[in-house]
């Protein structure tokens, strides 16, 4: 098959391999200089906003830390869902509740989640510690995404060393291939070269260019969609942007799967730089709306659960407690309330009674149960 020919706009050029040509992009930074019009200079603004809103409730209530974490194991699982795998938060909730310390096998799809959780966590810590984002981070990282999950690849923590082929959303396109082996080197420098330099745009719109940038490049034999989304957040950590890792751009991009590959693959062919990054844009400003709706949601209902829940009755000092501990089992209650697991129980059918809580294995033995309006409120 001969080239195809792209206009003088696109960043890259394809090169004639057999069967089919591959895509090789331009090195980082892109020239020409892309010029930010009004609109998408509104579009950041906006983005921008409702980020700080979000930041700024997050500072105000009693269950950052929960709220923290389970914001990370949504990106988590939605992430994880993007690359096909069967999993809820549901799932993560409870493996961190029960399941963590035992020898229980866990499905690939549950692991492909808890990988990212893990990954994520280590790289932000990594940033916050003034840890710079380099290739071996990169690889490291990808390490950790790929440890005990399927691997379609046969290359771990390093660059592939073969050809790849993404098949496209659309069945009337042919398959993207991304560049040779033999350029992974030389364009992952420059994108960490890219990055030391703090880019050339507004944080937000260089967080684009950098994602599309990895995810047309490749590098990796599989595990590039989740790493790359990943590195979406560490750079707006490392960029002193955000400050409270609240924002996941994964559960839009997963919305709009088909939209989320054709624009970055439209970058590639057409140079439509600016379609690609309003995209994203409104992928950040829509999380961090959604982020902020959700911090307000369980701070009404830790409202009503404290002035609901005033006494000094177990059922009382645990129902107060359900945004921290919203999926639990007996044990649990034993020990956050130092009671007996007779108590428990008492505690268990009182909060059943009041709708509160439900039981969501079904078993006689090893019961456990979540918060309803809480778990609504996460998923």
């Amino acid at each position: 098959m001969r080239r195809k020919k792209l206009p003088k706009e696109a960043p890259g050029k394809y090169v004639d391999y057999h069967p089919r040509p591959y895509y090789s992009p331009d090195s980082l930074p892109p020239e020409p200089k892309i010029e930010i019009p009004n609109q998408t200079h509104q579009l950041v603004a906006d983005a921008a906003y409702q980020i700080g809103r979000v930041d700024g409730i997050s500072s105000t209530v009693d269950f950052a830390a929960v709220l923290y974490t389970t914001l990370i194991r949504i990106e988590a699982v939605e992430s994880a869902r993007i690359e096909g795998a069967e999993v809820n938060y549901q799932d993560v909730a409870a493996f961190h509740t029960k399941h963590e310390d035992s020898a229980e096998p866990q499905s690939k799809d549950l692991r492909e989640a808890l990988n990212y959780e893990d990954a994520l966590l280590y790289g932000i810590e990594h940033v916050e510690d003034g840890g710079e984002l380099t290739l071996d981070l990169l690889k490291h990282l990808h390490e950790m995404l790929l440890d005990g999950v399927r691997n379609e690849g046969d290359v771990v923590g390093e660059f592939r060393d073969h050809m790849v082929r993404l098949n496209s959303p659309n069945p009337a396109k042919d398959p993207f291939i991304p560049p040779s082996a033999s350029s992974l080197d030389r364009l992952m420098s420059s994108l960490v070269e890219y990055v030391a330099m703090d880019g050339e745009y507004h944080p937000l719109v260089d967080a684009a260019i950098i994602h599309y940038f990895f995810e047309t490049v490749h590098p990796f034999s599989d595990g590039n969609g989740r790493l790359g989304r990943l590195i979406i957040i560490l750079y707006l950590i490392d960029q002193g942007y955000i400050e409270s890792s609240y924002i996941y751009p994964s559960a839009y991009f997963n919305r709009h799967k088909v939209e989320y590959v054709e624009k970055m693959r439209a970058v590639s062919e057409q140079g439509e730089w600016l379609e690609w990054i309003d995209f994203f844009l409104e992928a950040l400003r829509s999380q961090a709306a959604e982020s902020y709706d959700r911090t307000w949601a369980l701070k009404e209902l830790q409202t009503k659960y404290v002035t609901d829940y005033a006494g000094s009755t177990s059922t009382d000092r645990f129902a107060r407690k359900l945004l921290e501990v919203p999926y639990f089992t007996a044990n649990d209650i034993v020990r956050e309330l130092d009671v007996s697991r007779g108590t428990a129980y008492n505690v268990i059918e009182n909060l059943e009674d009041a709708g509160l809580i439900e039981e969501v294995t079904g078993a006689e033995w090893g019961q456990e149960y979540k918060a309803v309006e809480v778990f609504d409120v996460f998923e």
